[in-house]
C-alpha cells in the first residue's frame, strides 16, 4: 500500500537531501585541502604534485561528502534542541570521533602507498597520532555540519509557522466578515420586509417598489463584495447610501442623512462593510428610541497622510450608565481593523460636546488598485 503524502497525514515533511550543494562544498573542501598540502610541501622544500595532493586529500573530501546525509539524519533523530540533549550530544559526540578516527585509519593505510614510502610504525599507531593532531579541526567539520542544519530547519520551520499563521489569520478575518454579514441580514432584512408589507397595506406601492429596487441593489452589492477584505471607499459609501435609502423609508422625516466626502478620497482603500456597523450604531441609539427628528452625518476625508472616516448623530449621546452602547458590531470592527492593519488605526466612539455621538475611524491613507475601479 502506497504512504500518503506527509501533507495529507499532518506529518512535517522529511527534508530532501541537498546533494548538489554537499557535493560542491565536499568538492571545494578537498580543492582547498590538497592546497594547503602542497603549500606545506613547497615550503619543507619538497614539493608535492598537484596530482598526489589531490590523490592525498580527495578521499577524504569524499568520505565526508558520503557522510553527510548521514549525520544530517542522525541530527534529526537525535536533536540537541530536545529535552534530552545531554544523551543526544554524547551520540553525536561518540560518532563524530569514531568516524574521524575511522577517516585517518583509511588515510593511515593509502598516505604511504601513494608516497612510496615504508611505514615504520603499525596502522593503529599512525592514524592514532593523525587522530590526536587534527581531530578538533575535522571533528568541527561533523559539529558545522550538525549545526547548519539545524539552522536550516529552524529557519523551514518558522516559514512554515508564519505560514500557517497568515492562512490562519486569512480564515479569521473571513469569518468575521461572514459573522457582520450574518448579523446584518436578519436584522436588517426584518425591518425592511416589515417596511415595505407596511407600505404594501397602506397603498403606497410606489414607495413600496422602489423599497424593494433599494433593497435588491443593496444586496447585490453585498455579494459584489463578498471575496474581497477591503474595496474603494466609494464602493463602501454607495453601499451606505442604499442601505440608508431603505432606513429613509423606515423612518421617513425622522431620519435626515448627509454626506460630506473630500476630494480624492473616494479611491481610498477602506475594509468592506467599515462603515455599515457605525451608520447602524448611529441608526439604533440616536434616531430610533426618540420620536423627534434626527440626523447622521458621514464625513470622508484625508488628514496628514490618513484617512478619517466620521459617522455622527444629533441624538442625546449615551448616559454614564450606557456603556454598553457600542454593542457587538463595534467590537467586531475594532477587531477586523486589528487584524488588517495591526496598531495601525484608530476607532473611537464618544459623545459630543454639542451634544450627539461620533464613531471616528482613522486608517493609512492607501490607494485602492486601479483593477478595483469596476468593482464598484
Amino acid at each position: 500500500m502506497k504512504r500518503a503524502p506527509a501533507a495529507a497525514t499532518g506529518e512535517p515533511p522529511i527534508p530532501r537531501t541537498p546533494w548538489r550543494l554537499i557535493l560542491i562544498i565536499g568538492m571545494a573542501y578537498g580543492v582547498l585541502t590538497s592546497a594547503q598540502v602542497r603549500l606545506s610541501s613547497t615550503l619543507g622544500g619538497r614539493a608535492l604534485p598537484w596530482a598526489k595532493a589531490l590523490a592525498l586529500q580527495m578521499p577524504m573530501a569524499g568520505a565526508w561528502i558520503l557522510a553527510t546525509p548521514a549525520i544530517l539524519w542522525l541530527g534529526r533523530r537525535f536533536p540537541l534542541q530536545s529535552r534530552e540533549w545531554p544523551r543526544n550530544v554524547a551520540i553525536h559526540l561518540v560518532t563524530s570521533l569514531s568516524f574521524v578516527f575511522l577517516l585517518y585509519l583509511a588515510s593511515a593505510w593509502y598516505t604511504p602507498w601513494l608516497l612510496g614510502q615504508t611505514p615504520g610504525q603499525p596502522l593503529p599507531t599512525r592514524a592514532l597520532r593523525q587522530f590526536v593532531v587534527w581531530v578538533i579541526g575535522d571533528g568541527l567539520i561533523y559539529w558545522g555540519i550538525l549545526a547548519v542544519s539545524h539552522a536550516v530547519e529552524h529557519a523551514r520551520e518558522l516559514r512554515a509557522r508564519e505560514l500557517v499563521a497568515a492562512r490562519l489569520e486569512a480564515q479569521l478575518a473571513q469569518a468575521d466578515l461572514h459573522a457582520l454579514k450574518s448579523q446584518l441580514h436578519p436584522h436588517f432584512l426584518f425591518n425592511a420586509l416589515h417596511t415595505i408589507g407596511s407600505l404594501v397595506r397602506t397603498g403606497d406601492r410606489d414607495t413600496a417598489v422602489q423599497v424593494t429596487a433599494d433593497l435588491g441593489d443593496l444586496l447585490r452589492r453585498m455579494l459584489e463584495g463578498a471575496t474581497r477584505h477591503e474595496v474603494p471607499l466609494k464602493q463602501e459609501l454607495d453601499f451606505i447610501k442604499s442601505y440608508l435609502a431603505v432606513e429613509r423609508v423606515r423612518f421617513r422625516d425622522r431620519l435626515q442623512v448627509a454626506f460630506h466626502v473630500d476630494p480624492g478620497v473616494e479611491d481610498a482603500k477602506v475594509p468592506y462593510l467599515i462603515l455599515q456597523p457605525l451608520v447602524e450604531n448611529a441608526i439604533r441609539h440616536g434616531i430610533a428610541p426618540h420620536l423627534f427628528a434626527g440626523k447622521v452625518s458621514v464625513t470622508a476625508r484625508a488628514v496628514g497622510g490618513r484617512l478619517q472616516l466620521l459617522v455622527r448623530d444629533d441624538g442625546p449621546g449615551a448616559s454614564d450608565d450606557d456603556g454598553a452602547r457600542p454593542g457587538i458590531g463595534l467590537t467586531n470592527t475594532r477587531a477586523r481593523l486589528a487584524r488588517l492593519y495591526g496598531r495601525d488605526f484608530a476607532l473611537e466612539v464618544g459623545n459630543l460636546p454639542e451634544g450627539g455621538m461620533q464613531a471616528r475611524i482613522e486608517l493609512p491613507f492607501q490607494l485602492a488598485p486601479a483593477e478595483w475601479e469596476g468593482s464598484a
